[in-house]
């Protein structure tokens, strides 16, 4: 489990404009709808479709 964290964290990277780099943000609620429980969840959800709808 370690070893997978390990590999898999890294830095984020933020847009000239402040905000978090759309792959990252995507990314980020990826690895937290799948820690969080149904309720976060699925406001996760809700926050992902919204930044998807903004690009």
């Amino acid at each position: 489990m370690k070893e997978e964290l390990k590999q898999s964290t890294r830095s984020l990277k933020w847009e000239q404009n402040g905000q978090l780099a759309h792959k990252d943000l995507s990314d980020l609620i990826d690895r937290l709808k799948n820690v969080e429980n149904e309720c976060n969840s699925s406001e996760l959800s809700r926050l992902s479709n919204n930044s998807d709808n903004i690009d």
